[in-house]
């Protein structure tokens, strides 16, 4: 069985996304993120939840969402939710940068 097949199979999986904003937009993405976060909230199946991050310099900002699977994920993608909020965000972004990763190892502090 190959990586991919044995991934979607086992998840979670955390899908990584890095934004650059237009200038002068990051704090409008954040706001929009946020809006479309909350709602998300008991309503996307396989979703685990997602941290957003802004960079210190306000270019960019960086989304982590953990799903089951990365067929979850792919599911969220085919919604009207999703397009409706993408035709919000779409305009403030010059680029995107994703990816699909696995925790290999992980420490926290008690």
């Amino acid at each position: 069985m190959s990586q991919n097949a044995e991934n979607e199979l086992n998840g979670p999986v955390a899908f990584v996304n890095i934004f650059t904003l237009k200038p002068g937009k990051l704090d409008e993405f954040i706001a929009l993120q946020k809006v479309n976060l909350g709602r998300s909230v008991g309503n996307v199946p396989g979703w685990r939840g997602s941290r957003l991050h802004r960079s210190i310099d306000g270019n960019t900002a960086i989304m982590i969402s953990t799903f089951d699977s990365v067929a979850d994920h792919k599911r969220v993608h085919q919604t009207q939710g999703f397009a409706e909020h993408i035709a919000k965000v779409g305009p403030l972004i010059e680029s995107a940068v994703p990816g699909y990763y696995q925790v290999v190892h992980e420490v926290t502090q008690a």
